[in-house]
């Protein structure tokens, strides 16, 4: 199996920028098992799906606003990624800018934590060590991160 196996052509204008409303109109796509045909229905009619016994599991994650922005001494803008917490200060971060190596200290913007360098990671991840617990910064400071295709700002992070 390659990957290339999986490439096909969606056009832009395919791409949901925003969710729809009401929210329970978003399409849905059945697996009919006994007949293994697909059925195209809407998320609203889901009931007429499920019979006694199913289990309907429900995600109710959030997507955490783990998308900091910060400035080098220099005054160069860097972009960081939280993406695993080490202890109360240290996470695993992708921080994007040039010349982030071990040392160079950070100050995030809104007057965020400083934070620095501590170690060297694979490709653009470091690890970064925060003057103070991040997490109470980020309802203020962070951002949503957001795939590369989606373009439209997020008015709701719910």
């Amino acid at each position: 199996m390659r990957t290339s196996d999986f490439e096909y052509n969606l056009p832009p204008s395919f791409i949901a920028q925003t969710p729809l409303e009401p929210r329970d109109a978003s399409r849905l796509l059945v697996l009919r098992r006994d007949t293994g045909t697909l059925e195209h229905a809407v998320f609203r009619d889901i009931g007429k799906y499920l019979h006694s016994g199913d289990l309907l599991v429900l995600n109710q994650t959030r997507v955490i606003p783990a998308r900091l922005f910060a400035r080098k001494p220099t005054g160069g803008r860097v972009e960081l990624l939280l993406l695993r917490r080490e202890d109360t200060h240290t996470w695993e971060c992708t921080v994007g800018g040039k010349g982030l190596k071990t040392g160079i200290r950070l100050l995030l913007e809104e007057n965020g934590p400083e934070a620095e360098i501590v170690g060297m990671l694979d490709g653009a991840r470091r690890l970064v060590r925060f003057a103070r617990p991040v997490e109470l910064y980020l309802p203020r400071i962070g951002h949503v991160p957001l795939p590369p295709y989606i373009h439209e700002p997020l008015a709701n992070p719910e």
